[in-house]
């Protein structure tokens, strides 16, 4: 049995003229959002054999909290966008616990591709900045295990 977590980057600056996209940075707000992630997580005893990050900067930062969690954090150039189950499926390491932090809509689009079979009912289940939904895969299907929102570990914390 597999566990993957889907996690949207923390809070991250705005877009802006002149600050190309990959390098916005996470702010303060989201410095502790991810940081609160961490901690729900540690309360919870998550471990994970791989977590794997976008190479863009938010994304790198927020998988850095995370990374006391994991055995090994990896890159992977496509969480930068326009992936789907299929690169998932590459990534994933049976009978182990893997997380994946990425991008908005790609983490709808995914969830909504495993949970309801089809990708297009993505705002169904919109993440979060910070945001996690743990997914159980089994052989013949997904379960929906739990989800962590930003107002869920502000309580947490």
């Amino acid at each position: 049995m597999t566990e993957v977590h889907l996690i949207r980057h923390a809070r991250a600056q705005p877009r802006r003229e002149g600050l190309p996209d990959g390098e916005r940075a996470l702010t303060a707000a989201g410095e502790a959002q991810a940081e609160r992630l961490r901690a729900a997580l540690e309360r919870l005893e998550v471990r994970y054999a791989l977590l794997w990050t976008s190479p863009l900067l938010r994304a790198r930062q927020t998988a850095d909290h995370l990374a006391p969690l994991a055995e090994v954090v990896a890159e992977e150039p496509a969480l930068a966008g326009g992936w789907g189950p299929e690169l998932l499926e590459r990534l994933i390491v049976r009978g182990r616990n893997v997380a994946v932090v990425a991008h908005e809509p790609d983490l709808s689009r995914v969830a909504a591709g495993l949970l309801a079979g089809d990708e297009g009912r993505a705002e169904t289940f919109a993440f979060k900045k910070s945001g996690l939904m743990a997914l159980r895969l089994r052989r013949g299907g997904v379960e929906l295990r739990y989800l962590l929102t930003p107002g869920v570990l502000r309580r947490l914390s």
